[in-house]
């Protein structure tokens, strides 16, 4: 048997140089952004925030619970692939999914102008409880998973 070692938190898309294709969002494109994925996906996002998103002046992702008794990650996937599709984009640069996430490379405010933002759209049991236990304080030294 051989050990793997599984290193999250990284940019799930990158460039055939291995740069990423995402970027930080600021603090003020956290809100807008989530509203157009709200749009998208038909799911209720804004108050399912995880971590730190949304709570720092910047974010490296935005990390949203979605509650895996309501929607599957195959029917999330398909809602996003769609959009992918209708855009005439190649869906290896858009959508991952690994463990309990879809990963979608986002347009901020839903304007690629703007550049793009990793969403980690983690699939939970339990929202409320699962929020709770991955939360961090905007001011805290300590991420969400800590």
């Amino acid at each position: 048997m051989t050990n793997t070692l599984l290193r999250e938190g990284g940019n799930a898309f990158k460039d055939g140089d291995g740069q990423p294709l995402t970027q930080r969002i600021n603090q003020t494109d956290v809100k807008t952004t989530i509203a157009w994925l709200e749009r998208l996906t038909g799911l209720e996002l804004q108050d399912n925030t995880l971590g730190s998103t949304g709570r720092k002046p910047t974010s490296g992702d935005l990390d949203l619970a979605v509650d895996s008794n309501l929607v599957t990650k195959d029917q999330l996937t398909q809602r996003l692939m769609a959009w992918v599709a209708a855009n005439k984009f190649d869906p290896k640069d858009w959508v991952k999914k690994s463990g309990i996430s879809v990963h979608f490379r986002t347009p901020i405010n839903g304007r690629p102008d703007l550049g793009f933002v990793q969403t980690d759209f983690m699939f939970l049991q339990n929202v409320p409880f699962s929020k709770f236990i991955l939360s961090a304080p905007g001011n805290s030294r300590y991420r969400g998973q800590d």
